[in-house]
């Protein structure tokens, strides 16, 4: 039992490095390729919506920061994802 409880930590914490890796690239390529479309840059979007979308959601829902030039769904998404990194060694 405590090595499937071992093994899913270390997947679920693999998957949050990709996924943490995958929105840095696509900061950057925002930030250097607006505009651009491409298969690499839609690979990155399909990758990060899913975890970005519900924050963005709850955002607009309770009215958080609307109408800011920074896209803090996507802030506050990595920063989550940086402190369930942190969290999971310790569970």
């Amino acid at each position: 039992m405590e090595a499937i409880f071992h093994f899913t930590a270390v997947f679920v914490a693999a998957m949050l490095d990709f996924v943490s890796l995958a929105m840095i690239i696509r900061m950057f390529f925002s930030l250097f390729f607006a505009g651009e479309e491409n298969r690499f840059s839609l690979f990155l979007a399909c990758v990060t919506e899913p975890f970005i979308t519900p924050v963005r959601f709850l955002m607009a829902k309770f009215n958080i920061l609307q109408g800011s030039p920074i896209d803090w769904s996507f802030t506050i998404t990595y920063l989550i994802i940086v402190l369930l990194r942190t969290v999971l060694p310790v569970i």
